[in-house]
């Protein structure tokens, strides 16, 4: 007899401003007519990109209560008070970096015995993600910093193109988005010097090349630009050409060995064998987009007192910071200290005092940091993320006929994503036990 499995969709924070599902209606329909073990809950919301009516049309169970479930997924993380004992969650936890605030969650998540499988961990053989929004988030993420360059300049009384821009969750989808870009580029082909900088050039650079950093790419390939090398940045500062630069950062070219190289094995054994180049080359720079992933155990990009100098040198070109990234408090580039939203997504920053300010000052550094980027295009971003989960859990339904163990029935690349299980942590995230204790150790000495 076919074991019945129950999967839900948990309804995400209203706190949060979050629109995306990682299921849409048709996948939960399609799951459900290939299954027909399989009971499908979707949790009542009046904020998910898809109503619950379309979940019901689709043969879901609309409710409140998910204690029923056996697997449940959400996108944003949970807080303590919202879990439910003994389940299974698919979700961005936040813990597999070991940074010390997000360690009583894992804390309670093995105190309650939650099965934790970590969006962020799912990779194939290779180590490569295959479950992610970042190409979303990227999206986002250049435009929100494209309309932040353009509402910076028309405060300091420059015109911009880039201040039409209306926030991100004001377009229905990425499409009417783009559509409204491709009339700024327009009147920049028409007008170089639209953009606001008409004595130089305005120079993006995007640091990081993976999903992040090719979405924010795939952005600003709507807007007439040429492409430089690093070697290029020093000469292109000096021109008095307006128009748009883009400048795409790769590991290579943004860490460097005492011999001046970039040497992958020596870099895996020893991060820290390597220095970042990036405040070498923030003096040519207007925009900065940080899209590298960063942990702990990982020389920062822009750490404080790098950043500090290199603001000392002039003409201090950078205007504008987007951190797609976004790892405040401590994270890879020192500017970003904290995290906005959605209808607040910037702050000014002075590299010297480390103060923050209100957006769009002069003499400061505006930072873009939002830490939930692509719900602001929740439509084109769910569709994305559920096509790449759809066969994950179309796998552990099939495996799932034969065995009862949860963890036996995960396809290999979800496998490889657990963190949490039966009370324990599992082997590849063993080293999160560190983290853990001392957390533990400081909440004992504050009592």
């Amino acid at each position: 007899m076919t074991a019945p499995i129950t999967i839900a969709i948990r309804r995400e924070n209203a706190s949060k401003f979050e629109a995306r599902t990682p299921l849409l209606p048709e996948q939960v329909a399609q799951i459900l007519a290939r299954f027909p073990e399989v009971t499908f809950m979707v949790q009542p919301s009046q904020m998910r990109a898809y109503t619950d009516s379309a979940y019901a049309n689709a043969g879901a169970t609309v409710k409140e209560d998910l204690s029923e479930a056996d697997i449940i997924l959400c996108v944003k993380e949970v807080y303590p008070e919202q879990l439910i004992d003994g389940k299974a969650y698919f979700v961005f936890a936040h813990v597999i970096k070991g940074q010390i605030n997000n360690m009583p969650m894992l804390q309670e998540l093995l105190d309650r015995h939650i099965t934790l499988v970590d969006y962020e961990s799912i990779v194939d053989a290779a180590g490569h993600r295959t479950v992610f929004f970042g190409r979303s988030a990227g999206h986002a993420g250049m435009l929100e910093t494209l309309r932040s360059l353009g509402n910076r300049l028309m405060s300091l009384g420059t015109p911009s193109v880039f201040s039409q821009l209306r926030p991100i969750y004001d377009y229905p989808d990425l499409a009417a988005a783009l559509a409204h870009l491709e009339e700024l580029a327009e009147a920049i082909r028409q007008n170089p010097a639209a953009t606001g900088l008409g004595h130089y050039p305005a120079v993006f650079a995007v640091a990081g090349l993976g999903n992040v950093g090719q979405g924010a790419i795939e952005i600003f390939k709507h807007l007439p630009h040429r492409v430089i090398a690093t070697n290029e940045l020093a000469n292109v500062a000096q021109s008095t050409q307006p128009g748009l630069v883009l400048c795409p950062l790769a590991k290579a070219d943004l860490l460097r060995n005492k011999a001046g190289i970039f040497d992958p094995a020596e870099y895996a054994a020893d991060p820290f064998s390597h220095r970042s180049q990036l405040p070498e080359m923030l003096i040519n720079l207007t925009v900065l987009l940080n899209c590298v992933f960063y942990a702990p155990h990982l020389p920062k990009l822009l750490p404080q007192p790098e950043f500090c100098a290199a603001w000392r040198v002039r003409p201090q070109r950078l205007q504008v910071v987007g951190d797609l990234s976004c790892d405040p408090p401590d994270g890879s580039v020192a500017c970003s200290v904290g995290a906005g939203d959605l209808h607040h997504p910037t702050f000014d920053y002075d590299p010297f005092t480390e103060e923050v300010s209100q957006s769009f000052g002069a003499g400061t550094v505006t930072v873009m940091a939002i830490d939930n980027l692509c719900a602001g295009l929740p439509v084109d971003a769910s569709v994305a993320f559920g096509t790449m989960l759809l066969p994950y859990l179309e796998g552990l339904i099939a495996a799932h006929r034969e065995k009862r163990n949860l963890l036996h029935c995960l396809p290999a690349d979800v496998a490889r994503a657990v963190v949490t299980h039966q009370g324990q942590l599992t082997e590849r995230f063993a080293y999160l036990e560190t983290p853990i204790r001392s957390t533990l150790a400081k909440k004992a000495l504050k009592v």
